[in-house]
């Protein structure tokens, strides 16, 4: 925790720039779980390689989204994955929080806690597969369960491997 705190109190004015709240109070509760971001800026943090994602990043913004119920993005969270062309539209249409990188073989969830970018990236990676077929109402009903389960928002449920990797 000490840590943490001193992290913070070094970097306030940096993050006192940020014009939004809640993506400014993930990035504290994100360091506090992760530790430090890798980077940190007035417009983004990142954090590389922890929980099984390439990356994680949360911007300075606060995105209206209205599937499968209205909230806000700002958290994006990254993999490694190729995507086959003719999949993409299937992707287009389930959700705007699908967002491919066909040139770097990477794909992204956007959403506003990493227990759902979770959800849609393993949505993807079940319908690459071929486990599942790929619709909104697939992708609506995993995200839907997410809430109905209460794991929401970012619960503890989320594995912290980091734990035995900072001293």
């Amino acid at each position: 925790m000490k840590k943490f705190k001193q992290y913070i109190s070094e970097n306030k004015d940096t993050l006192a720039q940020w014009d939004n709240d809640e993506p400014r109070d993930f990035v504290k509760h994100l360091t506090n779980k992760f530790g430090s971001p890798d980077e940190l800026t007035n417009q983004r943090a990142v954090w590389y390689n922890k929980d099984g994602f390439k990356r994680i990043e949360v911007k300075d913004e606060y995105t209206l989204h209205c599937c499968p119920a209205p909230h806000y993005d700002f958290v994006y969270s990254t993999i490694d994955l190729h995507v086959p062309k003719n999949l993409v539209q299937v992707f287009a249409e389930s959700s705007e929080s699908i967002l491919l990188d066909l040139l770097k073989n990477e794909v992204s969830a956007r959403c506003a806690t990493l227990s759902a970018n979770a959800v849609t990236l393993n949505y993807v990676i079940d319908v690459v597969s071929g486990r599942v077929k790929g619709s909104k109402e697939e992708y609506e009903r995993r995200i839907k369960q997410l809430y109905k389960s209460k794991l929401d928002p970012d619960p503890e449920w989320w594995p912290d491997t980091t734990k035995e990797v900072r001293k």
